[in-house]
């Protein structure tokens, strides 16, 4: 995957590409509900001498907390008008260079850091061929957002990664064959 071109397209800074986070300042209190956009895309042209099938290491889950978590509440899905990555998958798609796997939004509430528990992307209406996976949003001193994803099968491809992030930001999520982007911001819900 040509890291640089996607890199340019997200306009991540050097810190926010090398996931650098240490100096995120805590996160706002908020509703305890998040507006979730994400991006799925995979490369038309899997790099050569890399294997693409080497299990991910799952940077960022810590052995999960004390007791069951339950899993987030999903409050609704968002559709295309309330979407920020509409010209960032038209851009992925006219490159030719990347396929546009799934690209959805939706409010959720986030579980405690770290009892890591997701949405399964079946219940965010993600239904993209040979794409599977979960979703987490972890709140505590700061927000956290991670993926366990497994693209294809025999064997598939897996990115598995949660980190530190800041609202309203583009987040970038990599493996050589596919990717993420996703943003994260306070959701307001009607009451």
């Amino acid at each position: 995957m040509n890291l640089r071109v996607i890199r340019g397209l997200v306009g991540l800074g050097l810190l926010a590409a090398l996931g650098a986070a240490a100096s995120l300042p805590a996160a706002p209190a908020s509703t305890g509900a998040y507006q979730v956009e994400l991006l799925v895309f995979r490369a038309n042209s899997p790099p050569a001498g890399e294997d693409l099938s080497t299990p991910a290491e799952g940077r960022g889950f810590t052995a999960p907390g004390p007791g069951d978590s339950p899993p987030p509440d999903l409050l609704r899905s968002l559709d295309a008008s309330q979407m920020q990555l509409g010209s960032m998958a038209s851009k992925l798609r006219a490159s030719g260079e990347w396929t546009v796997l799934a690209h959805a939004a939706w409010v959720q509430t986030a579980t405690d850091w770290p009892h890591h528990a997701g949405l399964r992307l079946e219940q965010l209406g993600i239904n993209a061929a040979g794409l599977q996976g979960t979703v987490y949003l972890e709140h505590g001193q700061y927000l956290h957002l991670g993926f366990d994803l497994q693209l294809g099968s025999a064997p598939p491809w897996s990115l598995r990664e949660l980190r530190k992030i800041r609202f309203n930001e583009k987040n970038y999520f990599d493996h050589p064959g596919f990717g993420v982007i996703a943003i994260v911001s306070p959701a307001h819900v009607a009451g």
